[in-house]
């Protein structure tokens, strides 16, 4: 509401306000905003360096660090928290040399952890053992389940581009083993309707710009997400549907939904202002990710109004969280038509209104 305040007259407890103000806001940001990925495991103090993708630095300082089941989070205690859910990390080493840790998101931004003093060693182990944990979870509980005449090895090197459900693309999964990447298209594919609505796309498509996500769901125990994006670049737009649940013996809990809703769609513009879309084809597949992952797969913030989403949980999300931001703002329509004809009229309409105009 752009209310301000003043704080005056706190003497020789300023200091102390200011840390307890900074304690208290950090414990509403980290539920605020999703940092929190499930239980927490271990809590530690060190120091922290953020650097930008581009090795500027960010923010410094001391922190309390702690170790979720799913997510690192810094918690400093006079700046703002921040966390990386552990699906982003690209890349981390341990220096047991300088007893410093470094982590590399999907993003390229770099977090430095140093003077954990005596925990070097139980933060290493602890961290190790969470990251170990997010590959077995994906193997065990998700893709052994579907896919088990596949080797172990092969869902390895799989569960290391799908970490948390996050979406590859046909011609990365073929890399890993050309059937797999054949059995997973027909997999998300199993529903001989929605194949049909979206087999216009699909021919418009190489295998760079379809991509597949599978991930544990975490709403009902057994079952979990698939879910297919198609990247149309000369169409200025990334478009993605969550398919039904789905568990053993087939679709679960919302299969029941009418086919409408089953096979809804929701547009992107890849582009805001400038620039080519092929060029920003990546960075929008990389908000749709962070969305979807870090919030579960839940839809409606990606889009709603946020009047819509006054009383719920993404209320503060979706102001503040910049990827789920800028997400919102390319957001084109969506389409959810039972009959195959309405929805492809649909999905064309939507295609032709986003198209950008060359000079």
């Amino acid at each position: 509401n752009k209310e301000k305040y003043t704080l005056s007259q706190s003497g020789t407890l300023f200091d102390q306000l200011i840390l307890d103000i900074y304690r208290a806001r950090n414990e509403f940001l980290m539920d605020a905003l999703f940092m929190k990925g499930g239980k927490l495991k271990a809590e530690f103090e060190g120091d922290f360096q953020r650097l930008s993708k581009f090795g500027r630095l960010i923010n410094k300082g001391h922190a309390k660090l702690k170790l979720f089941e799913r997510s690192f989070v810094i918690v400093p205690e006079d700046q703002d928290a921040f966390s990386v859910h552990y699906d982003f990390v690209n890349f981390h080493e341990f220096d047991e040399m300088e007893y410093s840790f470094k982590l590399v998101t999907d993003g390229g931004g770099t977090i430095l952890i140093s003077k954990l003093g005596n925990d070097f060693e139980f933060f290493q182990e602890r961290l190790d053992e969470l990251l170990g944990g997010m590959y077995e979870r994906l193997i065990n509980d998700v893709l052994k389940q579907a896919f088990a005449h596949f080797h172990a090895a092969t869902l390895l090197k799989l569960a290391y581009k799908m970490k948390g459900g996050k979406a590859v693309s046909y011609k990365e999964i073929a890399k890993i083993d050309k059937d797999l990447a054949v059995e997973i298209e027909q997999f998300v594919f199993s529903d001989e309707v929605f194949k049909e609505k979206v087999g216009f796309l699909r021919e418009m498509i190489d295998e760079y710009n379809i991509y597949f996500g599978i991930a544990e769901d975490s709403a009902v125990k057994g079952s979990f997400v698939r879910w297919v994006m198609f990247c149309l670049p000369e169409k200025n737009i990334v478009a993605f549907s969550i398919l039904p649940r789905w568990q053993q013996g087939g679709e679960t809990a919302n299969g029941n939904l009418n086919v409408a809703l089953k096979h809804e769609m929701l547009f992107f513009k890849i582009i805001m202002e400038q620039g080519r879309p092929a060029e920003k084809v990546e960075d929008k597949v990389r908000e749709i990710d962070h969305a979807l992952v870090i919030l579960n797969f839940v839809k409606d913030p990606c889009y709603k109004d946020k009047r819509e989403l006054k009383h719920s949980p993404y209320q503060y999300a979706i102001r503040k969280m910049p990827f789920l931001r800028i997400l919102r703002k390319s957001f084109v329509g969506k389409i959810a038509a039972a009959d195959v004809n309405e929805w492809k009229k649909q999905a064309n309409d939507i295609l032709s209104r986003s198209v950008v105009l060359s000079d």
